[in-house]
């Protein structure tokens, strides 16, 4: 967000230079050559005019105002701000945009603003050092953006556009290192041969290239910028060359593989029984069934929670089931198999059931008389009449058995 701004904050203060540059420009056009005297008939010639007058001066407004010149904290803050023309303008601004958002997200925006200014005031006293006077521009300070950024993201690749006359255009991928480094070896070959005659500060350029380079990697030294697992910075790459560790991210890859095989160790979860169905009851007069199958013989049983008796189809045998009365759990007998039945022989399957088993018949205190199965016996239930706790006799102990 930070990077943004300060791109925003100096096309702001190039909008308030245009006035003051075309001024400049056009009064240097005017002044740039005389006429001398000559005699009558003699051919006119011009000259350059190097008289000390007006046509020297600095750039008016804030331009000159806040351009560096000479040991001038003023000058040394305030001219990283400023820009000589338009196409100077957007070639610092894209290279602090493809540099400057990484190092931003990086460090914070409160952090990166100072960190720009400091870089960019070191670009500016390595320029004074020099034995260079005027500057203005904001290429010291990316420089040492850039320096930073080849500490910390070296690894990183950058997207780049080429032409030839604007006709032919191509992309191309290349290692940041790489392209930091050939602008870097440009700038030395510029401040050893070039410096004298061009306009540009290119030991300013190396003062903040240097700046930014030296205090990130003393500042990785004293690990005062954390480096996310998947990162690494140049320092810790040159620490596993020199201890030598074949794989830079053997720690990270590490910790995953052991995570992956403490997973595979671990027993899948078994997926939960699916809930028991309920049993479809038979009418013990018609021997129709309700809800369920017509095929298959009856298997009877007894609810071990309400003591009601369960009749079901033979489909279920073996099954845990729902009682349809308690809702409880109960597991079906297995029945011996059957022949088919049809629905007209249902009646007399179930009356056969009835006339094989054996019963207990008893009283309760209150005098109702109540039958039940023979394995029912010494379990207790309620009274159908009274509601009172009773417990099932067992055979040849009370009640009457059939």
């Amino acid at each position: 967000m930070m990077n943004w701004l300060i791109i925003l904050a100096t096309i702001g203060v190039f909008w308030l230079q245009v006035r003051d540059i075309a001024e400049y420009r056009a009064h240097r056009q005017d002044h740039t050559y005389r006429v001398p005297d000559r005699e009558p008939g003699a051919r006119p010639t011009a000259v350059p005019d190097d008289r000390p007058d007006e046509d020297q001066r600095m750039p008016p407004g804030i331009t000159g105002e806040w351009m560096l010149r000479g040991w001038s904290l003023k000058g040394l803050f305030g001219y990283m701000w400023l820009h000589g023309g338009l196409f100077h303008l957007l070639g610092n601004m894209w290279f602090l945009w493809i540099f400057g958002n990484a190092v931003c997200a990086k460090i914070g925006n409160l952090k990166y603003l100072l960190w720009y200014i400091l870089l960019g005031m070191a670009a500016g006293v390595a320029h004074l050092l020099a034995g260079y006077d005027v500057a203005l521009g904001a290429s010291g300070a990316i420089n040492g953006i850039v320096g930073t950024y080849l500490v910390l993201f070296y690894e990183n690749e950058i997207t780049c556009l080429w032409t030839i006359f604007f006709v032919y255009w191509r992309w191309f991928t290349i290692s940041s290192i790489w392209m930091i480094l050939f602008w870097l070896l440009w700038d030395i070959v510029g401040a050893a041969f070039l410096s004298g005659s061009s306009n540009t500060a290119y030991f300013a350029h190396l003062g903040g290239f240097g700046t930014g380079f030296g205090i990130t990697l003393l500042l990785c030294m004293k690990d005062w910028i954390k480096m996310e697992t998947y990162e690494k910075s140049l320092w810790q790459a040159w620490q596993e060359h020199k201890h030598g560790r074949k794989d830079p991210f053997d720690q990270y890859y590490g910790r995953l593989g052991m995570l992956m095989k403490e997973q595979e160790q671990q027993p899948a979860p078994t997926p939960p029984a699916p809930p028991p169905k309920t049993v479809p009851m038979i009418d013990p007069v018609t021997g129709d069934i309700e809800r369920g199958p017509s095929n298959g013989s009856a298997v009877v049983v007894a609810c071990s929670s309400c003591g009601k008796s369960i009749k079901a189809t033979r489909q279920y045998a073996g099954k845990v089931v729902l009682c349809p009365h308690c809702k409880g759990q109960v597991l079906v007998p297995d029945a011996p198999p059957a022949g088919p039945a049809g629905p007209q022989k249902l009646a007399s399957a179930a009356n056969s059931i009835h006339a094989s088993e054996t019963w207990i018949r008893f009283r309760c205190h209150c005098g109702k008389a109540i039958k039940v199965p023979a394995r029912l016996a010494g379990r207790s239930g309620k009274c159908p009449q009274c509601g009172s706790r009773i417990t099932v006799p067992r055979p040849g102990v009370a009640g009457e058995s059939a």
